[in-house]
């Protein structure tokens, strides 16, 4: 049976990485820039990313204004072993636990 989506939708991409950080490990799909589609299993559980790939520092402030300003999220791809950048824009939806969340970017004046 396929998941329903939730009634709460995403809006931007720092409700996204709020989101994703709020949990243990989350599927997303997206389109990645040659255009091939693609399923990720990742994380912003730093429990779950191996102590060599550990971030050593952590400047919340510098992670939301660059998501803020390019709409790119950095998040540890579980199966691959690594940090990944995920475009905003591109994200259709994201799965935590047994809930669907569609990702559905508010278009801003001037067509940006």
């Amino acid at each position: 049976m396929a998941m329903e989506f939730d009634p709460e939708v995403i809006k931007n991409a720092i409700e996204l990485w709020s989101k994703l950080n709020s949990e243990v490990e989350a599927k997303i799909k997206f389109t990645k820039k040659d255009g091939t589609v693609r399923f990720m299993i990742c994380t912003l559980d730093f429990t779950r990313v191996p102590e060599k790939d550990k971030p050593k520092k952590v400047d919340i402030a510098k992670i939301l204004k660059l998501m803020q300003n390019s709409g790119i999220l950095h998040v540890y791809d579980l199966e691959k072993k690594g940090w990944r950048s995920v475009p905003f824009n591109k994200v259709e939806y994201m799965e935590a636990g047994n809930r669907r969340y569609k990702i559905q970017p508010v278009k801003r004046l001037g067509g940006k």
